[in-house]
């Protein structure tokens, strides 16, 4: 009886182990034939391999089941530079519920043969090369919970087959060429939690109400599409929806009255960028868990009530380009999780509440171009988190507060054009301070010598004021690319690296001033007539300035077209971006550049002239036409910034450089691209002597055909360039 027992135990034992063998054996026979159809460049998928000690179920990207029979659920090869077939082998796999080879090279239309995983439940092809049209047949996925094609170039209509994929918990069909109307399939989709359509700007179509059905709906993303007409009542049934964007599109009318009351879970509410009217959302703190609030670029009126005040947990608050007006709702400005206000070009009138001293995590506050009235708040200084503040365009008046550069992270102030009196305070607290205006006011005293000791000050302006006394000494020491004291009651000696360093336009109205280039030269001169060569040695240095500023011009609009051509054929001729004023115009520098005259033949918020601060302005304005061509973008349409700000602010985030490139560059040249936007960050650098020659510029742009691939240097950002603007 023990033996027959005995034997009994072996035999399964022998039995199981069979089995568990011979299943190991055949699910790595089709991960060997599915790795057989795919190119991996990296070698990332070395450990695959029949010869390998490794149990398959360890292999790069799988995960098995935690107890035996040990079988395959799980192939997540993401970001591997994978390319070539994705092939049907891979169906074989009985239990494979999640394939996902997002952020690869694949290049084939949708892979409609893998509706033969039967198992399969979530299905991630996102950010590769599939292109064509979606196949009616796409019901064939009839197991699929999550389906990812987002960040591909399908195009054609939205079929509407779409809607028998009734298990379809996210569909995700953003940054694609989708075309066409938007059909009413998705009221089948009744278990839907995210619903992704944005970015496919070929989309024709308004939105359709029975959207509004989707009671399980969480996330609802339609930005920057081509979506019109009005928001539909519907949406006050979607009582779960936390995030609802639907900014940068065509949409007009009001938003529906009860909408937001309705959103009782919402977190992130953005209708930004349309053609929407009507007031302010009184009902907008009726969601508890609002974070984020977008109306900005509309056509909003009317007062923003005191009661937004409520709203405990906002903490971006964004309604710039309205024509909001009365009095700026002071509960705003205390609450303890605000980080980013703008309200700039709007109609706000009355003071600046005194109450900001409250958010102590505010970061950011531009109020720019309203009728703001009344004095810089005391509290201003008291908010140790905040590093822009911008208040320019309004009809504040009286003294600077004492403290209003005191929080430590300050790096961008600008209260130009307003009423401002009294002397400028010391600042010595706000080190990581790079750029300060003041222009256009009615300050007076002297210029504080504490703003020689801002180490990485960069911008400078206090021009259209009643300054007196001279300019500090210490200011030449700065790495200052604008320095603007024009038309004050200023005296004495430039400093001589200002004089050499800044446009004459930057400090004239001030009679007092005297220097090399200046009416007056510090010194008792010859008579006219007696110093011919020194007036001609002006006259010829002045005049090579002109003339070697337009062969940069001409010959980075030059290089920039002939590049530009290559990278993007719609783009059109060359221009060139001033970043500071001249007397001259692009046409008189063109007329100007015979052969007599060119650089190198004799006479040239002759003259042994050196061109160094020049060229480093030009390379910087060759840097932001770089910009333009690498991001697709003007350099005045990068998210209401200028496209230096806006670039430096995505590569300080995590694949921010990648969120860079223009989204029709391909997947095979973006590392070249990646090359060359760091080429076009370094031209831009903040710090002008770190800014690369144009001869470099070249040399490096040139460079980028015989490149197989990047080194590090290409993604990393110079110190400079990380300071937040």
């Amino acid at each position: 009886m023990a033996t027959a027992c005995t034997c009994t135990f072996v035999l399964c034992l022998g039995l199981t182990f069979f089995m568990f063998s011979s299943a190991s054996s055949t699910e790595a026979d089709v991960l060997l034939s599915f790795k057989g159809s795919i190119q991996d460049p990296k070698n990332t998928l070395s450990s695959w391999s029949s010869n390998s000690t490794v149990h398959y179920c360890n292999w790069t990207g799988i995960t098995c089941t935690t107890s035996p029979p040990l079988t395959l659920t799980s192939l997540n090869l993401q970001s591997l530079n994978l390319s070539g077939e994705i092939s049907s082998s891979i169906c074989e796999l009985t239990n494979l519920a999640l394939l996902n080879l997002a952020d690869n090279f694949f290049n084939q239309p949708i892979p409609l043969h893998l509706s033969q995983c039967s198992s399969l439940e979530s299905l991630n092809l996102s950010n590769n090369l599939i292109w064509g049209p979606i196949p009616d047949q796409i019901p064939q996925f009839h197991s699929l919970r999550v389906f990812d094609l987002s960040k591909n170039h399908i195009e054609g209509k939205i079929p509407e087959s779409f809607g028998l994929l009734v298990k379809l918990q996210v569909l995700n069909l953003g940054s694609n060429l989708l075309s066409g109307t938007v059909p009413s399939v998705f009221v089948n989709l009744t278990e839907l939690v995210v619903l992704d359509l944005s970015k496919n700007v070929y989309l024709m179509s308004d939105v359709p109400s029975e959207i509004g059905k989707l009671g399980k709906l969480e996330q609802l993303l339609l930005q920057s599409s081509g979506f019109y007409g009005q928001i539909p009542d519907s949406f006050v049934g979607l009582q779960s929806l936390t995030i609802l964007d639907l900014s940068q599109n065509n949409l007009s009318g009001m938003i529906p009255q009860t909408l937001v009351s309705s959103l009782k879970n919402l977190v992130s509410f953005d209708v930004s960028q349309n053609k929407l009217s009507g007031s302010f959302p009184n009902d907008i703190c009726s969601a508890p868990g609002l974070k984020s609030l977008g109306l900005h670029t509309n056509f909003f009126n009317g007062s923003i009530p005191n009661s937004i005040g409520e709203c405990s947990n906002l903490e971006r608050f964004q309604v710039q380009n309205n024509e909001f007006s009365g009095d700026f709702p002071a509960g705003l400005l205390s609450l303890s999780k605000i980080k980013l206000i703008r309200a700039e070009n709007n109609r706000f009138s009355g003071a600046i509440p005194d109450s900001m001293s409250m958010a102590t995590q505010l970061e950011q506050v531009q109020i720019d171009n309203n009728s703001f009235t009344g004095k810089i708040p005391h509290g201003l200084g008291l908010v140790k988190s905040l590093y822009r503040f911008s208040a320019s365009l309004n009809g504040l008046y009286g003294e600077l507060p004492p403290n209003f550069c005191d929080s430590p992270v300050m790096s961008i102030i600008n209260l130009s054009h307003n009423s401002l009196s009294g002397q400028i305070p010391e600042m010595k607290k706000c080190r990581k301070l790079v750029s300060l205006s003041l222009a256009d006011n009615s300050l007076s005293g002297e210029i504080p010598p504490s703003l020689a000791d801002l180490p990485v000050l960069t911008y400078l302006d206090l021009s259209d004021n009643n300054l007196t006394g001279s300019i500090p000494q210490g200011l030449q020491d700065l790495k200052l690319a604008l320095f603007n004291v024009s038309f004050n009651q200023l005296s004495g000696e430039v400093p001589p690296d200002l004089v050499s360093g800044l446009p004459a336009s930057f400090l004239e109205g001030n009679p007092g001033l005297c220097g090399p280039g200046l009416p007056n030269s510090c010194s008792v001169d010859l008579p006219r007539h007696h110093n011919p060569v020194g007036l001609s040695a002006l006259a010829c240095a002045l005049l090579s300035i002109a003339f070697g500023l337009g062969i940069l011009l001409v010959a980075a609009g030059f290089f920039v077209f002939h590049r530009s051509t290559k990278w993007k054929s719609e783009m059109g001729g060359w221009h060139s971006v001033f970043f500071y004023p001249l007397r001259v115009t692009e046409h008189d520098l063109v007329v100007g550049m015979d052969e007599k005259s060119a650089v190198g033949s004799g006479g040239a918020f002759e003259c042994g002239y050196t061109k160094k601060a020049t060229e480093q302005m030009d390379v910087y304005s060759f840097g932001v036409v770089l910009l333009e061509l690498i991001a697709g973008r003007q350099a005045d349409q990068a998210e209401s910034v200028d496209i230096v700000k806006w670039v430096r602010r995505k590569i300080n985030i995590a694949n921010g450089a990648v969120q860079v490139l223009d989204s029709k560059i391909s997947n095979s040249s973006q590392q070249k691209m990646l090359a060359a936007l760091d080429i076009a960050i370094h031209c831009t650098s903040v710090l002008p002597e770190k800014r690369p020659s144009m001869l470099e510029v070249t040399r490096a742009l040139q460079s980028l055909g015989s490149k197989t691939h990047l080194s590090d240097s290409y993604l990393s950002t110079p110190e400079e360039n990380s300071v937040p603007v």
